[in-house]
C-alpha cells in the first residue's frame, strides 16, 4: 500500500470519503491538529493522512506545510468538488490529472474519472462567461482554488501527485451566488455576508438548496472514485 496524503478544502467534501472509506473497513481515525488554521480537520489510518486545509491557495499552502513537516508520502492527492469549463461535463463527472509517475495511475484509468486539466484561482469563478473565457484562455477542463499550490509543493519536493476532483456547478450557467462576495478576506464564510445576499434575494434559496445538493452528489460520487484508486 503506497502511503498517501489527501487534501480537501472543505469539511464536507472530506466527510462523504471518510464516511465511505469507514463503511468499507478502512479505520480512519480523527487527529490532532498540530495548529490553529493549519487545518481544519485531520484523520488518519496506516499508509493514508487526509487534511482539511480550507478554501484558497492561501490556505492551502499553510496547511501543505504542516502536512508536509510530519514525513514524506509516496504521493500526493489534492480532491474536492470543482466549477466545470468543460462544456460536456456535467454535476457528479470526476475529472482527474496525474503526474507521469504517480503510484496508482493505472487504476486511476480505470475508473470512471476523465482525464483532464486543471486550472486554480484565487478566487470563485461565478458567471459562464467567465467560464469560458477561462477555458479560452488555458483549455482546463476544471477550476478550482487549491490544486496549484499543493502539486507545486509536490514538485518541488519530489513527490508525486494527482488532482482528482468532480463537478460541482457546470460550465453551461452561472453560480447562484457570487460567493466571493460572502467569503473573507481568509476564504472562511461570513454568515452575516450570507443572509444579506439571501435577503436581498429570497427567491434564490429553491436554487441555493439544487447547488448544495449537486454539491453533495458530487462529493459522494468523487469518494467512490477515491476508494477505487486506494484500493
Amino acid at each position: 500500500m503506497e502511503s498517501t496524503l489527501l487534501f480537501f478544502a472543505l469539511p464536507q467534501e472530506a466527510a462523504a470519503f471518510v464516511q465511505l472509506a469507514r463503511r468499507r473497513g478502512r479505520p480512519l481515525k480523527s487527529a490532532a491538529r498540530p495548529q490553529p488554521r493549519q487545518a481544519l480537520q485531520r484523520w488518519v489510518a496506516p499508509g493514508l493522512e487526509i487534511w482539511v486545509t480550507g478554501m484558497g491557495l492561501e490556505n492551502a499552502q499553510r496547511g501543505g506545510e504542516a502536512a508536509l513537516e510530519t514525513g514524506r508520502p509516496e504521493r500526493i492527492i489534492t480532491s474536492g468538488v470543482a466549477g466545470a469549463l468543460d462544456p460536456e461535463a456535467r454535476v457528479a463527472w470526476v475529472y482527474h490529472e496525474v503526474d507521469a509517475n504517480f503510484p496508482g495511475g493505472d487504476r486511476l484509468q480505470a475508473t470512471a474519472s476523465r482525464s483532464g486539466r486543471m486550472v486554480s484561482r484565487d478566487r470563485v469563478v461565478v458567471t459562464r462567461a467567465e467560464k469560458a473565457q477561462l477555458r479560452a484562455e488555458t483549455s482546463a477542463d476544471l477550476v478550482d482554488m487549491e490544486s496549484a499550490v499543493l502539486r507545486t509543493m509536490a514538485q518541488a519536493r519530489g513527490i508525486p501527485s494527482a488532482t482528482v476532483r468532480s463537478v460541482s456547478d457546470t460550465a453551461a450557467g452561472d453560480l447562484v451566488l457570487d460567493f466571493n462576495r460572502v467569503y473573507t478576506a481568509q476564504k472562511t464564510l461570513h454568515p452575516g455576508r450570507l443572509a444579506f445576499e439571501i435577503a436581498r434575494a429570497p427567491w434564490k434559496i429553491p436554487a441555493l438548496i439544487r447547488f448544495g445538493a449537486d454539491a453533495q452528489k458530487a462529493s459522494a460520487r468523487l469518494a467512490e472514485v477515491l476508494i477505487e484508486l486506494l484500493g
